[in-house]
């Protein structure tokens, strides 16, 4: 039969056509795949945040000097103190005691320590009442606190202020009327939460 010689002569021919084809692969470099080095992973957070340009780091700014401390007062704008000892309680429960008044070139300065023994809180300055008289007739604004403008005072506690008014002090003053609450107050009422008191504080 003719045919096996036929298989054979074909299963040469294509034994030879695949080395003729390897050989030519291995003589074409440009056939010969090359290994490349794994790509760098990308970053799980970005290097520069969002929205800001990348620039090299600029030297921090050298910082501000501070302005020299100011001299320290002189005796006449230091003021002076006068030590006090007067107190008043009233029928609702809280007590206030002066302690001291100091002089000075631009305010007058009134330090008392008040007592509330009530359950509520209590003003002294209900609608800017809290006044300061001298035995003229002139008035000396007060200064309220900020954070505390009527001057309330918590229930059950005790506590130290110091009480400013717009100076200064007129040369002819003999004294002066210290009054909490003014016309709104009470002097009697033992469930007020703004109780009235009156204290004569002698200049010198």
């Amino acid at each position: 039969m003719k045919l096996w010689p036929t298989l054979i002569a074909l299963a040469v021919t294509a034994a030879a056509t695949a080395a003729q084809a390897q050989s030519s692969l291995l003589d074409d470099p440009l056939q010969v795949p090359t290994l490349r080095a794994p790509s760098t992973p990308t970053p799980a957070q970005p290097l520069v945040k969002p929205g800001l340009p990348s620039r090299p780091e600029q030297p921090a700014p050298a910082p501000a000097a501070f302005p020299a401390a100011p001299a320290a007062p002189s005796g006449q704008e230091a003021g002076r103190t006068v030590r006090l000892e007067q107190e008043q309680a009233h029928p609702s429960g809280v007590a206030m005691m002066l302690t001291g008044i100091t002089y000075r070139a631009d305010s007058v300065i009134i330090s008392a320590s008040i007592l509330n023994l009530t359950d509520r809180a209590v003003s002294l300055n209900h609608g800017g009442s809290l006044a300061l008289v001298d035995d003229r007739g002139r008035a000396h604004p007060f200064v309220p606190p900020v954070d505390n403008p009527e001057v309330q005072v918590a229930p059950r506690s005790r506590v130290n202020a110091s009480f400013v008014f717009a100076g200064p002090l007129s040369s002819d003053t003999r004294s002066m009327q210290l009054s909490t609450n003014g016309p709104s107050g009470s002097r009697s009422d033992r469930l007020t939460s703004t109780p009235s008191f009156q204290f004569r504080v002698p200049v010198s």
